[in-house]
């Protein structure tokens, strides 16, 4: 089902929300684009969110939770200057989704992806996760972001020693957490 909120509502509010979607950094690697997510990419989140590929993030979810999800990480935009990016790949259009955001309890801004599963087994999340890394760095002024990763998900903990992030122990404790491990980037260490 596909509830009223998700559906694009032609007319003056979706021309205004086209303007602030259009003032999302947009993002391009050799073979991706990282443009701001749009209403009918939700589709593509919500096949994510809704199935086991969302396990290692603690799902599946429902698809009003997969809703709550797409809205905080595209709201993260107005309120802190980062969120969610849409990946476009050349042959697959809204491929996954990479951010720069928040979850409610987070203490740091988290460096984040999720794929389809017509888009994994490309590189594109090590292409995408490294570009968003760049902006964090390098538009942002940033030194330092972390990715939280399931210590079960060995493909993600490969992809961050792929990318140079450590191991932040201390940072993995403090979570109080025994699942979730901090992957930390740094800038000039990566």
């Amino acid at each position: 089902m596909t509830a009223a909120c998700e559906q694009h509502r032609p007319g003056p509010a979706s021309r205004a929300a086209a303007r602030l979607g259009g003032k999302v950094p947009v993002l391009d690697t050799r073979r991706l684009q990282l443009r701001g997510p749009r209403i009918y990419d939700f589709g593509a989140f919500a096949d994510i969110m809704t199935t086991d590929r969302a396990l290692f993030m603690g799902g599946p979810f429902s698809r009003k939770h997969a809703w709550a999800e797409f809205t905080n990480y595209t709201a993260c935009w107005m309120l802190h200057g980062h969120g969610l990016w849409t990946i476009d790949a050349q042959t697959t259009p809204t491929a996954g989704f990479v951010t720069l955001g928040y979850e409610y309890d987070d203490p740091e801004a988290e460096l984040g992806i999720f794929l389809t599963e017509a888009a994994q087994g490309f590189g594109y999340a090590e292409e995408a996760l490294l570009a968003a890394r760049d902006h964090a760095f390098d538009a942002l002024g940033w030194d330092s972001v972390v990715s939280y990763v399931d210590a079960e998900n060995d493909r993600a903990v490969r992809l961050m020693r792929l990318l140079g992030a450590r191991l932040d122990q201390t940072a993995t404790d403090d979570l109080d957490d025994e699942i979730t491990l901090v992957f930390r980037h740094e800038k000039g260490g990566c």
